[in-house]
């Protein structure tokens, strides 16, 4: 492992300011490669919904699957799924 150094001006220690792109080794995750985070990570991360939602998944004690969405006014419905 390399070494960890400080950089100081004047007794002060600093950190510099640099991008990701800028440290080797260092690559973004895609579905299909490991980067910063593994790929199977990224691939469930890029199953998230960005808000608003629309529907949502609920799994009840005996398995059976709801899905909840809402009325014009606001008021919840929740219907099985399949």
């Amino acid at each position: 492992m390399t070494e960890k150094r400080y950089l100081a001006q004047e007794g002060t220690k600093f950190y510099p300011v640099t991008h990701r792109d800028a440290v080797v080794g260092l690559d973004v995750a895609s579905a299909d490669e490991d980067g910063l985070m593994s790929q199977a990570d990224k691939t469930k991360l890029d199953k998230l919904q960005v808000e608003p939602l629309e529907k949502l998944k609920f799994k009840s004690p005996d398995g059976s699957i709801f899905v909840m969405s809402v009325s014009d006014e606001g008021k919840p419905i929740f219907t099985k799924d399949g």
